[in-house]
């Protein structure tokens, strides 16, 4: 499994343990899918166990602060020196127009959004990465709206053109895809009842690699109730 080293623009710092332990669970609890990365099902059902009527743990889930907490700091983007914006948290009857402005698909039982944008500093280009959480009622709202989403992304084909699936391994999210666009590679994916978007420009396919992982261990890490700063 890649961990997006500095060759291909981004890893997670070594300070960063909780993280890294995160990793190695998902690891062990699900042989990391089968690696497909560019269908929103990767081995799993699109809801695990639900249709089968198993007894489940509670799904993941992020609370208001846990939305802030779990985007990724600058300092943990390795190649070159980025700089950030500050975290943007929308709740309320916001919500749906938020994620609808950012996925270009409706959301229905979206709760509470964040964001938050880094760029590289001193760079002319638009060299960066951004971050994007959504959390739903339930998993089965937020798996609809990721396939809804994968649909629409697959079928898009703007002036700038169609764009193409990749593969990639998130590091441990439910379900996943990603698509790539010139320097433009963007990867969507499900934790429990969290969407999380993350999308990279002149990072290459490793570096978006790399953010996605990055992304899904600090969220897995703070839905826990842990400080993947620590």
């Amino acid at each position: 499994m890649s961990t997006g080293n500095a060759t291909g623009g981004i890893r997670m710092r070594t300070g960063v343990r909780g993280i890294a332990v995160a990793a190695a669970m998902v690891v062990a609890l699900t042989g990391c899918g089968d690696g497909e990365g560019t269908e929103a099902v990767t081995g799993n059902d699109a809801v695990p166990g639900i249709a089968e009527g198993k007894q489940k743990v509670p799904p993941v889930t992020l609370d208001e602060a846990g939305m802030i907490k779990a985007l990724p700091l600058s300092s943990e983007l390795t190649h070159g020196t980025y700089g950030a914006g500050d975290p943007v948290l929308v709740q309320g009857a916001e919500t749906a127009k938020a994620c609808l402005d950012t996925l270009e698909v409706e959301c229905p039982g979206v709760k509470t959004a964040s964001k938050k944008d880094l760029a590289l500093v001193g760079s002319s280009s638009d060299t960066g990465a951004t971050f994007a959480l959504f959390t739903f009622g339930t998993e089965e709202e937020a798996a609809a709206v990721l396939r809804t989403l994968e649909k629409h992304k697959k079928e898009f084909d703007g002036p700038s053109g169609r764009y193409t699936p990749v593969k990639v391994e998130s590091g441990g999210a439910d379900e996943w895809f990603a698509i790539e666009r010139k320097d433009f590679v963007g990867v969507y994916m499900r934790i429990g009842t969290v969407l999380s978007y993350v999308i990279t420009d002149d990072f290459g396919r490793e570096g978006a690699e790399g953010a996605a992982q990055l992304q899904v261990g600090r969220l897995k890490v703070v839905a826990g109730g842990g400080d993947p700063d620590a």
